[in-house]
C-alpha cells in the first residue's frame, strides 16, 4: 500500500489469533462459501462488536441461521454491504416516490451477473418499495448454467421476476452473450427514472413537469469510497444505512431457494447450497 498520513498504523496477518483482543469492526470480504467458517473462527478467538459482510452473505439458508444465532449470543451487530441504500440519489428517489404508488423496476443488460448481483437489486427494490416480503418467479431463467468469473462458482442468465403483496414489481434480465449496457429503470404513476451506470447518466421525467425528460450525471461510488463511511457511521451511532443481517436474511432466503430449485431441475440433484458468490 502507498504511504498515507491518515493511517496511524496497519498490520497484516493471516492468523486471527494475532489480532487485538477486541475488534471494533470486522469486514468479512471472503467468498461466500467460506464466510460462515471465517466468522465462527473469528468469534471463537476474539470479541467483535460489529461485522460487515460482503454479498452474497452465505450460500445456504442454514448458514444464515447459525451465524445469526452466534452473533446474537455474542452481542455482535452485523450488516450486509448492499451499498445502494447509502447512495444519495437512491435516497432522494425513495423520498420522491409516493408510498401509495406502486413501483415497477427493470434491470436489463448483458452479462451483468444475475446470480451474484440479484441480491443488490432485491435490496434496492425492498428499500424503495418498503416491503420485505415478495415472491420470485424463476421460470424465465435460462435452461443452462454459466461459468462464473471466479473459479468454483456459477452464474445464471435469463429473466427473474419479483412481485410483492402491494403490487410492486421488479424484472431482472441478463442476456448472456449480449454486449448491451446494463440499465436500471424505475417508474411509478408520477415518476420515471432510467439509470445507465456505464454512461454515467440518469434520465428522469415527472408527471408534475409534463413528463419533460431531464438528463443528469450519475456516478455510483466505488466501494473504496463507501466502506469507511459505513464504518464511521457504525462507530458513531451504533447503526448504519446498509442492510442489517436479519433483514438481508429475509431477502437472501427466497433468492437462494429459487436458485436452488432451478439448479435442482437442471441437474437432477437436490441443491441446498447455492454455488454463487
Amino acid at each position: 500500500m502507498p504511504s498515507n498520513p491518515l493511517i496511524g498504523s496497519i498490520n497484516f496477518s493471516s492468523i486471527m489469533e494475532t489480532l487485538e483482543a477486541d475488534v471494533d469492526v470486522a469486514i468479512i470480504a471472503t467468498n461466500a462459501d467460506v464466510r460462515k467458517s471465517v466468522i465462527e473462527n473469528l468469534i471463537s478467538v476474539r470479541d467483535v462488536k460489529y461485522v460487515i459482510l460482503e454479498k452474497v452473505a452465505f450460500q445456504a439458508i442454514v448458514d444464515f441461521q447459525v451465524v445469526l444465532q452466534l452473533l446474537e449470543s455474542n452481542n455482535t451487530k452485523a450488516w450486509v454491504n448492499c451499498s445502494r441504500r447509502m447512495h444519495s440519489f437512491f435516497k432522494t428517489l425513495k423520498a420522491d416516490l409516493d408510498p401509495e404508488d406502486r413501483i415497477q423496476g427493470i434491470v436489463e443488460g448483458g452479462n451483468w451477473g444475475l446470480a451474484s448481483n440479484t441480491i443488490h437489486m432485491l435490496d434496492l427494490f425492498v428499500f424503495l418499495a418498503g416491503e420485505t416480503l415478495f415472491l420470485l418467479n424463476a421460470s424465465g431463467l435460462d435452461q443452462k448454467v454459466y461459468q462464473s468469473k471466479r473459479n468454483g462458482f456459477i452464474e445464471l442468465g435469463g429473466i427473474l421476476e419479483v412481485n410483492n403483496s402491494n403490487g410492486d414489481q421488479l424484472t431482472l434480465i441478463d442476456e448472456k452473450g449480449s454486449t448491451g449496457q446494463t440499465v436500471l429503470s424505475v417508474s411509478s404513476r408520477n415518476h420515471r427514472y432510467k439509470i445507465n451506470h456505464s454512461d454515467g447518466k440518469v434520465f428522469s421525467a415527472h408527471k408534475k413537469d409534463g413528463w419533460k425528460e431531464k438528463e443528469e450525471l450519475f456516478q455510483m461510488p466505488l466501494q473504496s469510497e463507501l466502506t469507511h463511511l459505513a464504518v464511521q457511521q457504525i462507530l458513531d451511532t451504533d447503526r448504519c444505512d446498509i442492510t442489517p443481517l436479519k433483514e438481508s436474511y429475509v431477502l437472501h432466503k427466497p433468492m437462494l431457494e429459487a436458485f436452488n430449485i432451478h439448479l435442482s431441475m437442471l441437474n437432477g440433484v437436490k441443491y441446498e447450497v447455492c454455488p454463487i458468490t
